[in-house]
């Protein structure tokens, strides 16, 4: 195996690109009910398909709180609160309008 890509529930691909692009992603793809988006290295895909559950997953990111302000910007009272864990990482959770869970956390500096 080489990478392991989440695919997350979209109901709306144009609402999911912009908001995911305040978190830093850019769409590199779109097809028929399916959207790709990068953020350097690292990939998401959003499936407008019923049969597609909200799913969850973790993004390491270089400024956990930066995301964060962007993230509650766009969508208040959607993010966690932003905390430190006792392995080494500032985080926060954020559930996007899908019901999509994704964690966000940068090493404490």
């Amino acid at each position: 195996m080489l990478t392991a890509v989440p695919v997350l529930a979209a109901t709306d691909l144009d609402r999911t690109a912009e908001l995911y692009g305040a978190a830093g992603f850019e769409v590199t793809g779109r097809h028929d009910g399916y959207l790709v988006m990068h953020a350097g290295p690292t990939e998401l895909h959003f499936a407008q398909d019923p049969e597609t559950t909200p799913g969850a997953c973790f993004l390491h990111v270089t400024d956990v709180a930066t995301v964060r302000k962007r993230l509650e910007a766009m969508v208040a009272g959607s993010t966690g609160p932003l905390g430190d864990t006792d392995y080494g990482l500032r985080e926060f959770w954020f559930t996007d309008p899908d019901g999509n869970r994704v964690r966000f956390g940068s090493p404490i500096s």
